[in-house]
């Protein structure tokens, strides 16, 4: 946390306003926070979830650009510059994918997403060493959520039932759902290498073609029942059949694999996925609201 908010204060091009919003943290955060001349913080008093958080600091901030950042970044000190200068170059981009890498300068973490056959979010060039990854600018389907720059425009553009970030999700697959969201509304998102973050995120991983995949089955069972959960939400939100029916074989075979492993050693996790009848009713209503925003934009 220290390490990050000194990369937001040391940019060559400073922050209008740096806003942190805690999730009823247990450790040292909220004193590291409280320690930060110019920080704007937001303390809750309850674990609200990601995307709760990430609307609470969008809401709050006046600026025309938005980076929505997770606490475990580090941003180049030239960061800032380079982004504003690209959105004031490109006046019909909307989001901005950085390049991503981990914290050994030499691991890609994500080069922005791509959906996989079976409609599951794909970082690009993940694990990958950057000397394998052909580093162009060019546009992308979403983008990973440790570190996204919006427009402020296109945020408003996104917001559906009052939220840009649909805070039925708690955490996990909400950067895919929303940038699921833009690339339906057709809204310009851009992978950017000129920007680069730092990200701490599976800096452990082995690196195999199996690693994110060991990652979920190793995840606690509350986690577990978000992983499963926000799946569905983002398919009964986002899948249109007349675009996506080519992914259906590998939606059924992936789910039928993946699900039964996150849930057979954890009955708690499907009880409670038995519950979640209003958020799957929440999520037929948004999808219609996109729809209606869709036809809107048209």
């Amino acid at each position: 946390m220290a390490d990050n908010l000194c990369s937001l204060a040391q940019q060559s091009l400073p922050f209008k306003e740096i806003i942190v919003v805690d999730n009823l943290s247990a450790d040292r955060s909220r004193e590291i926070i409280s320690a930060h001349p110019g920080v704007i913080p937001m303390f809750l008093d309850y674990n609200s979830g990601y995307a709760r958080a990430a609307n609470l600091g969008i809401d709050r901030s006046t600026a025309p650009l938005i980076l929505v950042a997770n606490s475990d970044i580090i941003l180049e000190a030239g960061f800032n510059r380079l982004v504003a200068g690209k959105f004031a170059q490109d006046p019909d981009l909307d989001i901005l994918s950085p390049l991503i890498l981990r914290f050994d300068r030499q691991t890609v973490d994500s080069a922005g997403q791509t959906p996989s056959a079976s409609l599951f979010p794909k970082e690009i060039g993940f694990n990958r060493p950057i000397r394998q990854i052909e580093l162009k600018e060019q546009p992308i389907f979403s983008v990973c959520g440790a570190a996204t720059v919006f427009r402020r425009s296109a945020l408003e553009k996104l917001k559906i039932d009052g939220e840009y970030y649909d805070e039925d999700f708690f955490i996990f697959w909400e950067d895919f759902d929303i940038g699921w969201r833009a690339h339906r509304l057709k809204l310009k998102t851009l992978f950017y290498p000129e920007a680069v973050v730092f990200h701490y995120r599976s800096g452990t991983l082995k690196k195999n073609f199996l690693s994110r995949f060991s990652l979920s089955l190793s995840r606690p069972a509350a986690i577990k029942y978000h992983l499963v959960k926000n799946r569905y939400l983002t398919l009964i939100k986002n899948f249109e059949l007349r675009r996506n029916w080519r992914a259906l074989p590998f939606i059924i075979l992936k789910d039928f694999i993946w699900v039964p492993l996150l849930t057979i050693g954890s009955p708690k996790i499907i009880i409670r996925l038995m519950k979640t009848g209003k958020l799957l009713k929440r999520a037929l209503l948004k999808r219609g609201l996109i729809k209606k925003r869709i036809r809107k934009h048209e």
